[in-house]
């Protein structure tokens, strides 16, 4: 159960890369011998992985793949998926009330951490982590969490409606990159996509006028503003919904933005029912990476249907968000690090 198409868009998502399993296993073996703890020491981490592609233990097939990427068109193909990536096996089940510090205590491999340092170095898309989110941690987990297991973040228990990550932030990932470490094919948990470029083609040219007005408001993630965050982000601005950070930006959160006039409030049911009429369904399974390129589609995650509610409860996908380039973002930095944002 990769991919499930729900309606009948102009693209299609399918498996571009499949390791070999002799590929995988001996690159697992090489990740394996990656000793810095990335959530302790980040960028020894990064570094030593990086070791790992000048010593040759990167699959030279796989390289070339990622090549490839550089020349993608992202507005037409904004999802990509690779089958049977490198990642850790007999992972432990982490605590429901605090799964990022138990995280920390009973996770004692780093074969996926790795495996998305390493995929970041050759694809040259730096990884970032925020103050706000997991204080600070590159490697995050979608995970649920009790106290946030309602909300609408990584850490929801069931859906998490149509967005972009970290759409209103100031410094918005160009990727999100995610590796499956744990599913039960019996519960239907499904991460939806829908490309920009069908939503706007949906639109008359007179909505498209209304939706690139600044009329609309979304407030902050729900991570950066009840995780325990230590800076405070202040109220979030109005904003388009397509426009703003290029013509074909598309800014909204499901059952959140909201429009600020009556012809605004009048044309957000309109843009939800859209993206649940072009949807299409991916079911991450371990072993599945997932990139997603944030600003040319928007996604969702679709919980249709539980068989197993325990299951459900340690379902687990572990992730990084990256850009294209640090060097807008250099202000936005901790001083001191090359990757965290203040915020």
């Amino acid at each position: 159960m990769t991919v499930e198409a729900v309606a009948a868009p102009t693209w299609t998502i399918e498996p571009e890369f499949t390791f070999t399993d002799a590929e995988r296993e001996a690159l697992e073996a090489a990740l394996s011998t990656v000793t810095a703890n990335p959530y302790r020491l980040y960028e020894a981490h990064r570094f030593q992985v990086g070791q790992l592609r000048a010593e040759g233990a990167v699959p030279e097939r796989f390289v070339r793949y990622v090549e490839t990427l550089a020349a993608r068109d992202r507005a037409a193909e904004p999802v990509v998926v690779l089958k049977n990536v490198p990642h850790d096996r007999d992972v432990p089940v982490f605590d429901f009330d605090q799964p990022v510090r138990s995280k920390y205590e009973v996770k004692k491999t780093f074969v996926a951490e790795g495996f998305l340092a390493l995929f970041a170095l050759l694809a040259n898309t730096p990884a970032i982590g925020y103050v706000n989110v997991n204080d600070g941690d590159v490697f995050q987990d979608i995970y649920p969490q009790r106290r946030l297991q309602e909300s609408q973040s990584q850490k929801a228990l069931k859906q998490i409606h149509f967005h972009k990550d970290l759409a209103n932030h100031f410094v918005r990932p160009d990727q999100v990159y995610m590796v499956g470490m744990r599913s039960n094919p019996v519960n239907e948990v499904y991460t939806s996509f829908v490309r920009n470029i069908d939503v706007i083609e949906s639109f008359s040219a007179d909505e498209l006028e209304l939706l690139r007005a600044a009329e609309f408001y979304t407030p902050f993630d729900d991570l950066s503003t009840m995780g325990g965050g230590r800076v405070t982000l202040g109220e979030a601005d109005m904003h388009p919904i397509i426009g703003g950070r290029g013509p074909e930006d598309l800014r909204f959160f499901e059952n959140r933005t909201v429009g600020v006039t009556d012809a605004a409030k009048a044309i957000v049911p309109k843009v939800a029912e859209t993206l649940h009429r072009l949807k299409q369904r991916v079911f991450i399974e371990p072993g599945d990476f997932v990139i997603t390129y944030n600003n040319h589609t928007i996604h969702a995650k679709e919980v249709v249907e539980v068989g197993d509610p325990e299951a459900l409860q340690t379902r687990w996908i572990i992730k990084t968000v990256n850009v294209d380039d640090m060097t807008p973002h250099r202000p936005h930095l901790v001083p001191g690090t090359d990757h965290l944002i203040n915020g």
